[in-house]
């Protein structure tokens, strides 16, 4: 029988490929604009063709570790490259880290192969091996969802998450995020827990009392309240009760009337205009987006549309934690939590900002959820590139996060 790789070596492979990425994408972004591209990269190296356009699809498009190891050139090929750029008196720490970087790459294919050929046909093999067990991890997803269910007297159909990560036009210093979240099928028992949806900017605090309600027609951009509820996505009976909201620190309580036969929507947006310091001015080089599953919940889309400024020079990945953990210990250090990350999977896509995500994702009203977003939040769809993660059943009580740091010196 032919060897295949664990998911837990795969798992290691990709972190090892995304720490391989950061180090060679931080030696690009030290290029001048004009050699960021795959022929100017080129002329300016005097450089092979071929091994710039696998370093410059690399660094722009591969979401993952494991796509870096296999869309990278080879350690020879990525030695001359370092080389060549170290004749344009590039900043040498840059140069030093990237060889580092590819020392790490070799000992990475001689560990778990022969060659950089025979590496990517391991994982390629072992991807196609672990989707078999896909299935089984669903069902026993679902069936939590059913014990979960009947223990909480609590139930979801949809929760889905969208956000918008940008500069902010008045101060560029801070980040800035829109976020639309929409929940359907809301079921709730008699002692059930009220229902909740989570407020947790990442490093300011919101200063707010109750939320406002707005229509789908309401563009307005910079002016959106901290937190508002879209009066066409949201049931009647939450919005007779809006003075009855009530707020802590990282939740909104929402009052309802419980009937167990009755199904809720809420539709809420929200504008954190400083979401946290970017990384160009000294903040943190990492941002984390993500949706609690507070909820016994059947399907879950979390969707971030990232400036491409900042799209283009990050490494994006996804996790599963428990919904204790802190947003802004995981904007400090995403690997720091690796102690708290489920080994589950959350697999993370990439796609266009204009995109059909109803036949993507499998669920018709995403295409409209989106345009509501970009519409009320005055943003340029084309201005982003969008990740993306579509779960069935997923873990209740937990957290599925992206997260995306950044190869700024």
């Amino acid at each position: 029988m032919s060897k295949t790789l664990s998911r837990k070596e795969l798992s290691l492979i990709g972190r090892e490929g995304e720490r391989i990425k950061n180090g060679l994408a931080n030696l690009v972004e030290d290029f001048p604009n004009h050699a960021k591209t795959i022929t100017g990269m080129s002329k300016w190296l005097t450089a092979n063709k071929s091994t710039c356009q696998r370093m410059v699809e690399t660094i722009n498009k591969a979401v993952d570790g494991l796509e870096v190891i296999n869309s990278l050139p080879g350690p020879a090929g990525l030695k001359g490259f370092i080389d060549l750029a170290e004749e344009k008196s590039l900043n040498p720490k840059l140069i030093d880290d990237a060889r580092t970087v590819v020392q790490r790459f070799e000992n990475l294919i001689y560990e778990y192969s022969r060659s950089h050929s025979a590496l990517k046909k391991l994982i390629q093999d072992s991807n196609s091996t672990s989707t078999e067990k896909t299935s089984s991890k669903r069902d026993s997803r679902a069936a939590l969802y059913e014990a979960a269910k009947n223990v909480t007297g609590e139930s979801m159909d949809t929760s889905f998450f969208a956000c918008i990560i940008k500069e902010n036009d008045h101060d560029s210093k801070y980040l800035q995020q829109f976020t639309l979240s929409y929940y359907e099928g809301c079921r709730s028992s008699e002692n059930s827990r009220p229902v909740m949806v989570p407020v947790v900017p990442g490093e300011n605090t919101l200063d707010f009392e109750k939320p406002e309600v707005i229509s789908q027609n309401d563009q307005k951009g910079d002016d959106l309240s901290y937190v508002s509820i879209i009066r066409e996505l949201t049931s009647p009976s939450i919005i007779d009760h809006i003075k009855d909201f009530t707020h802590g620190e990282n939740w909104m309580i929402v009052p309802t009337e419980t009937d167990n036969n009755s199904e809720l929507n809420i539709g809420v947006i929200k504008n954190y205009p400083k979401e946290q310091l970017g990384p160009f001015h000294g903040g943190k080089k990492a941002s984390c987006v993500g949706a609690h599953t507070r909820y016994p919940t059947k399907n879950l889309y979390v969707m971030c549309f990232l400036d491409k400024k900042y799209a283009m020079r990050s490494v994006a990945n996804a996790g599963i934690y428990s919904s204790g953990s802190q947003l802004i210990n995981i904007i400090n250090s995403p690997d720091a939590l690796w102690f708290d990350r489920f080994h589950d999977e959350a697999d993370l896509g990439l796609a266009g900002p204009n995109d059909d995500f109803s036949h993507k994702l499998g669920y018709p009203m995403a295409n409209d959820l989106v345009d509501e977003l970009f519409a009320m939040s005055k943003c340029d769809r084309n201005d982003y590139t969008c990740f993306l993660m579509q779960v069935e059943y997923p873990i209740w009580s937990t957290a599925y996060r992206m997260y995306f740091q950044y190869a700024i010196d």
